[in-house]
């Protein structure tokens, strides 16, 4: 079903907004990491309806009736062929390159409240834009630039390092100053986790190979977290440029 394709590729929902705040500036730079301000991405909040390729006069009638004052929801439930149309076509948070380019250039180029239309392989989409909001950015960090932070005691004021690896993994191998929260045990942390960690702080994520910390990243960002960053490569690659570190 489309709906469950839809939402395996738009991965968790948004559900609070978020406000973009600079990096602090009074950190020490250095020639392999600089002071850099907090970039956002828009992301949209959409909904469908779904209809076969040959029903351009279908969609051209519903969107009619939808400048007329008609409810998207109720159209949606009695038109449309995803399995959306159970919530009135409600797809959640769409953020770029995770879905059909065609459907993305259409509900990017909509404004809030917008009724608009795509075409891709699934047929023919007539989308609502349903409100907008405004995420950082996840940065990607060096494991040189996380060798020069753990050693320099300034560079790590107010900054929260999390490792989402497993117990046996954590100890293994692992850096100082790290708190473990393993993404195996999501459900017992995720709930309360503006709670655990502050948001507005810098946060630096870390796993093996820095797949698991992207998806924790991307969860973060997704809770109102503005300046988090993946270690690229994970500790596996952090061993690399710190010997004192084990490989495993």
């Amino acid at each position: 079903m489309l709906a469950h394709a839809v939402q395996r590729s738009l991965g968790r929902l948004q559900r609070h907004s978020t406000r973009i705040a600079p990096f602090r500036t009074g950190r020490p730079s250095s020639s392999r990491m600089a002071a850099r301000a907090s970039s956002a991405d828009r992301v949209v909040h959409v909904a469908h309806i779904l209809l076969p390729l040959d029903q351009e006069p279908k969609a051209k009638e519903l969107e009619e009736k939808l400048a007329g004052g008609a409810a998207f929801e109720e159209l949606a439930r009695e038109h449309s062929t995803c399995g959306s149309a159970k919530k009135g076509g409600e797809l959640g948070w769409l953020s770029r390159g995770t879905f059909f380019p065609q459907f993305e250039a259409a509900a990017f180029a909509a404004p809030v409240g917008g009724i608009t239309r795509a075409t891709t392989g699934r047929g023919l989409h007539v989308i609502k834009v349903l409100a907008e909001k405004f995420q950082a950015t996840i940065q990607q960090m060096n494991p040189e630039e996380l060798y020069e932070m753990i050693h320099n005691p300034a560079l790590l004021e107010d900054v929260q390092l999390v490792d989402v690896r497993e117990d046996f993994e954590f100890s293994t191998s692992r850096i100082p100053g790290f708190k473990l929260m393993p993404l195996s045990r999501f459900s017992e942390w995720s709930g309360d986790i503006t709670a655990r960690l502050d948001p507005s702080k810098e946060t630096v994520v870390l796993c093996h190979h820095g797949v698991r910390s992207m998806q924790m990243a991307q969860f973060l960002v997704s809770e109102g977290f503005t300046n988090v960053k993946n270690v690229v490569g994970g500790i596996d690659n952090y061993s690399r440029v710190d010997s004192s570190i084990p490989l495993y």
